[in-house]
């Protein structure tokens, strides 16, 4: 099974909060992200996504849209008040691929637009262009120093 080109772990040391109300979406993305390296928290909504940014340190939310209890733009509106999320990396993850949607999503604060059904590789992409490895940080930490 070869999602992306590489180890396969490009994840590593990432925590992702996937906040989906399908439970067929969690298990798809939670395998697919855990394949890849990442540790992967489950929130059903919005509102459980708050609680467990409150508890957890997260390194990015995969935040659907369309959800009972509290949406992903809701959602996404109350963690870019909170000074300790504003830099949080949130990718929307919708069915909605319009660019009225993308728009909604831009406006509220997201960070980035993936359209379901997820495409793996596109995933791991979208996220290793926000995400940096630890590693490659500290490399360039390095290589600015020299």
């Amino acid at each position: 099974m070869n999602l992306t080109q590489n180890s396969h772990q490009e994840l590593k040391g990432f925590t992702i909060l996937v906040v989906e109300d399908n439970e067929l979406n969690q298990l798809v993305a939670k395998g697919l992200l855990e394949y890849n390296g990442a540790h992967v928290a489950i929130a059903n909504h919005g509102k459980e996504a708050l609680e467990i940014l409150s508890k957890e340190t997260i390194d990015c939310v995969l935040m659907d849209i369309q959800m009972p209890v509290m949406d992903g733009l809701e959602a996404t509106k109350i963690i870019r008040t909170n000074a300790q999320w504003a830099d949080l990396l949130i990718i929307a993850v919708t069915a909605n691929a319009d660019h009225h949607y993308k728009d909604l999503c831009r406006s509220v604060g997201m960070n980035d637009f993936l359209t379901k059904p997820i495409n793996p590789e596109l995933l791991v992409n979208t996220l290793l262009k926000w995400l940096v490895p630890e590693q490659d940080s500290k490399a360039r930490v390095d290589d600015s120093n020299r």
